[in-house]
């Protein structure tokens, strides 16, 4: 009897493995008829997939330049897409996105640069990215041209500075062993350097030159970081910011004869030229010209250097972060849109943008390349904060004020103006414009 019992028991216990089997066997040949497990696992997995988002943008670089970057993302997150658009900078990108802005088709990313700035964040365009946590790889110094009322609105990951490159070996036959620490300083060398017969500097004195805004910055800002701030809030004048460093411009430069008229009729090619063949010791630049320098003079020794304030250790460059990529703030793909920025703020996505685009990565844990004759103006200028660029600085009117600007610093090289008749100019401009 119990022997029965028992094998009636395994009887029982065979039947019920076998039809488990085959009913799961029946499962997987209706979802697939391919026997494979793994197959079912991964349609199963299938369903919980994120669903397909294509992310629009208009970039300021195109689409060859911003590849690697768009396809790491990619690799990383496939199931975002992207539609490219590109303008090129800086007028036809700034009058595309405009419109698209006023007829609400502007895509989810977008880029926000000095000249659109006010219009973009006044108009509620833009996100408000500050307190986003990727923004902590962004230099505080980058901030302030993609910020209003402390608020940041865009994502930079470059920037540029611009200084005077100076030949070497001429320093040294004019008798120059160190770089100048005092404007004074500088424009002694400059006198050196003609004494040795030897044209000391070329500059073409036009828009807001390399020269006067890094001046501003190492007699002006050193001491007061927000003058411009206060100007633009009536607070302060041109006449009180600007009539030194013009008059330290005049009486150092063009009453020493070191700048010349004729210089204003000259291209930036010419100017760059000359300098290459080792026909003038210095003249203002920046990394755009570096290259070219070498090729027209492969034994050339040069480098780039700050121009000096009147006191010692007051140093600037001339110069400013890199745009910024905003988030439209009516996209519907947010999430996404952020996940991108996000991105560029990794090793690498930052390692793709500057393979890419060829800009100069400053941002805060990254390791950047650049030339040796470049590396003062990276160091001391662009990661030290020591750049400033009036059109980026400046809140509003900025072309109105540039051109009043131009015009006043040719004024003074021929001697039809004064310092203080061109700084009363700007004042005069600045509330012209305001009273509109």
């Amino acid at each position: 009897m119990k022997k029965t019992s028992l094998l009636l028991l395994i009887t029982l216990l065979c039947l019920s493995v076998v039809l488990a089997a085959c009913g799961k066997n029946s499962n997987t040949g209706n979802k697939g008829n391919t026997g494979n497990e793994g197959t079912t696992n991964n349609a199963e997995k299938g369903n919980d997939a994120p669903k397909p988002v294509k992310l629009s943008i208009l970039a300021w670089n195109n689409e060859k330049e911003m590849k690697p970057v768009i396809d790491g993302f990619k690799e990383k997150y496939p199931h975002i897409s992207f539609d490219f658009q590109f303008a090129p900078p800086v007028k036809d990108y700034i009058a595309k996105l405009q419109t698209m802005l006023l007829s609400n088709t502007a895509p989810d990313i977008f880029i926000i640069a000095a000249e659109n700035r006010n219009e973009i964040i006044d108009g509620g365009y833009a996100l408000d990215l500050t307190d986003e946590p990727f923004m902590s790889v962004m230099l505080d110094s980058n901030k302030p041209m993609l910020s209003k009322d402390g608020r940041t609105y865009a994502f930079t990951q470059s920037g540029w500075a611009g200084g005077l490159f100076y030949n070497k070996q001429l320093f040294q036959k004019a008798g120059i062993t160190k770089l100048p620490e005092t404007w004074d300083e500088f424009i002694q060398d400059c006198l050196k350097l003609k004494e040795a017969g030897i044209i000391p500097l070329y500059d073409r004195m036009h828009d807001i030159t390399i020269i006067h805004s890094a001046m501003f910055g190492s007699n002006v800002l050193s001491k007061d970081p927000t003058f411009d701030e206060k100007l633009f809030k009536g607070e302060a004048t041109f006449a009180e910011g600007w009539t030194e460093v013009l008059t330290m411009w005049k009486e150092g430069l063009i009453d020493n004869k070191i700048l010349t008229p004729d210089m204003i009729g000259l291209t930036g090619d010419q100017v760059m030229n000359e300098f290459s063949l080792g026909n003038v010791a210095m003249f203002p630049g920046g990394p755009w010209n570096i290259a070219t320098i070498e090729k027209t003079n492969p034994d050339i020794e040069f480098e780039i250097m700050p121009i000096p304030g009147k006191e010692p250790g007051n140093k600037y460059y001339n110069g400013a972060p890199g745009v910024g990529f905003a988030v439209n703030s009516k996209t519907k793909n947010k999430e996404e849109a952020l996940l991108f920025l996000e991105y560029m703020t990794t090793q690498e996505g930052l390692k793709q943008f500057e393979e890419g685009t060829g800009g100069i990565i400053t941002a805060h844990g990254y390791e950047t390349k650049v030339h040796p004759a470049y590396a003062p103006a990276y160091n001391d200028g662009l990661m030290a904060g020591k750049i400033y660029l009036p059109m980026v600085s400046w809140d509003r009117h900025q072309e109105a004020l540039r051109n009043q600007f131009l015009v006043s610093i040719q004024d003074i090289a021929v001697n039809k103006i004064t310092p203080e008749q061109a700084t009363a100019y700007l004042d005069k401009k600045l509330k012209e414009m305001e009273n509109k």
